[in-house]
């Protein structure tokens, strides 16, 4: 009977239920001797890689193990002895003295430097205060004329001088009119004298660079006497 054959590779004997014309069928006859092993084909194309799967659920965490004892530290080994020191060698000899250099000649003296300039003229002190005039004194009344002393003893006369040559007579001048001889005015009383308060020292300067400080020492020490406005 004429079957048709199914073709599965895997099932090369297997046939199939009688299929009505025109599907072709082939005769199924007795299994035939097995061909050569056909070449093989060439290696297909990589697929495409799938898809990373989900990752895996963390798995519970493990109990920790129990902690092991310490051990017992060893005895700490004994310090070795010291060993001994050596000796000092000898100490050696102290060398002989160098002589004595001889002195280098004594160098020219230099010139003498230029004078410094002299320095600034320090300012002249302000002048004194002058002292308040006293009050003029009350005038006195005149005293009593004094009694005219002894007329002097007449000197003896000197001796005659030459006669000098005789000078050219001149025009006789007019004779002025006597004016009357006015009255001696009395003495005042003298004043009192004006106290000045003396302004207190101030040494003097010992160098340029203290003229200002003892001058303006000296102010002060005026306007606090009195004799200076400040």
């Amino acid at each position: 009977m004429a079957y048709c054959n199914c073709g599965e590779p895997s099932q090369p004997d297997r046939c199939c239920m009688p299929a009505p014309p025109p599907v072709p069928c082939c005769l199924q006859g007795p299994a035939g001797v097995t061909g050569p092993v056909g070449a093989t084909g060439p290696t297909g194309a990589t697929g495409p890689t799938g898809a990373t799967g989900a990752d895996g659920a963390v798995g519970a965490t493990g109990p920790t193990g129990a902690t092991g004892a310490v051990g017992a530290t060893g005895p700490t080994g004994a310090t070795g002895a010291d060993g001994a020191v050596g000796a000092t060698g000898p100490t050696g000899a102290t060398g002989a003295t160098g002589a004595v250099g001889a002195t280098g000649p004594t160098g020219a003296t230099g010139a003498d430097g230029a004078v410094g300039a002299t320095g600034p003229t320090g300012a002249t002190g302000a002048d004194g205060a002058v002292g308040a005039t006293g009050p003029t004194g009350a005038t006195g009344a005149d005293g009593a004329v004094g009694a005219t002393g002894p007329t002097g003893a007449t000197g003896a006369d000197g001796a005659v001088g030459a006669t000098g040559p005789t000078g050219a007579t001149g025009a006789d001048g007019a004779v002025g009119a006597t004016g009357p001889t006015g009255a001696t005015g009395p003495t005042g009383a003298t004043g009192a004298a004006g106290v000045v308060t003396p302004a207190a020292a101030v040494a003097e300067a010992s160098s340029v660079d203290n003229i200002v400080e003892q001058f303006n020492l000296l102010l002060r020490n005026m306007q606090e006497a009195g004799l200076l406005e400040p």
